[in-house]
């Protein structure tokens, strides 16, 4: 007898499409680069060191 037929509860996943992905790492060289003073004033001060 042939098998029954699957039920699926929930949806499978949506792979990504390949488009979109090619998209964003088009972009990605556009964004400007914030200068090394910016990303290091964004950081958290660190902890005082216990002497």
């Amino acid at each position: 007898p042939p098998p029954p037929p699957l039920v699926l509860r929930e949806r499978p996943p949506i792979p990504p499409p390949v488009i979109a992905s090619q998209t964003v790492i088009r972009r990605l060289p556009g964004l400007p680069v914030p200068p090394r003073s910016v990303i290091i004033e964004r950081l958290p001060p660190p902890p005082p060191r216990p002497r």
